[in-house]
């Protein structure tokens, strides 16, 4: 075998948190996240329809127009966004009033020009109306319902994620230090930031093998080539390069 030389810039050893979002946990904050936002939308829409039930009233109100404004997503990928509106008149304690509000495509098909229909607006604050009464509450449970299940799904991908990197520390901390030889660099057909991503495959001296964890795939060939020699850390069935969970602390 050829004199081994590290190459990889992982030095020391790499925390928990460092594994954990590599090995997927970046999934749990996304969803953590989500149920933040989620738990926001609910409370905002619920605080809301609590004020529609407490300060509102009710108006018919007669739709006086109503247009589709065309645009692109904001991600850049060019797809089509529709934007739905409908125009109210109405009549309120202080003179009427011509509101312009945002509805679901669905509302804005069902209603015509010059349709009178019923809606709900605060005394207070009579741009703020509710097109379809009782939406604003039940828009608060379906956000809580949302949240529910994305907080669900944090704790089981938490969990799982968690478990993954609690074991590529103790591989690391308790497994066997051995030398493999590198024995391909394999395109995952994975893109990060249209950066294809790749593994280095080795094959230990007795002939069990592994791959590192998703890596550019750049980077890789730029350091590595099919016999170079590299250090890996197995434990039982499990085995990580030294390249991705860095070195023992006893070694630093």
């Amino acid at each position: 075998m050829a004199v081994y030389r590290r190459k990889h810039t992982r030095h020391r050893p790499r925390g928990w948190f460092s594994l954990f979002v590599r090995l997927g946990g970046w999934l749990s904050l996304i969803l953590g996240a989500g149920l933040v936002a989620m738990t926001f939308f609910s409370a905002s829409a619920l605080y809301l329809a609590d004020r529609l039930d407490r300060d509102g009233t009710i108006a018919w109100a007669v739709v006086e127009d109503k247009r589709v404004e065309i645009g692109t997503d904001s991600d850049g990928d060019g797809d089509e966004v529709r934007d739905h509106y409908v125009t109210f008149a109405f009549k309120t304690g202080d003179g009427g009033r011509r509101i312009e509000t945002a509805v679901t495509a669905g509302y804005h098909d069902s209603v015509q020009r010059d349709d009178e229909l019923r809606i709900r607006y605060l005394i207070e604050d009579p741009s703020t109306i509710e097109y379809e009464l009782g939406s604003y509450r039940d828009q608060g449970i379906g956000f809580r319902y949302v949240g529910l299940g994305l907080g669900l799904a944090g704790l089981a991908t938490l969990w799982l994620f968690g478990k993954q990197a609690n074991r590529a520390i103790r591989v690391r901390r308790d497994g066997q230090k051995r030398m493999a030889v590198v024995t391909a660099l394999r395109d995952s057909n994975v893109q990060v930031n249209h950066r294809s991503q790749g593994r280095l495959v080795w094959r230990e001296e007795d002939g069990q093998t592994g791959q590192s964890l998703l890596r550019d795939l750049d980077e890789l060939l730029r350091l590595y080539d099919v016999g170079d020699p590299v250090v890996v850390f197995r434990l039982g069935k499990h085995a990580y390069w030294e390249g991705d969970v860095g070195p023992p602390a006893r070694e630093v």
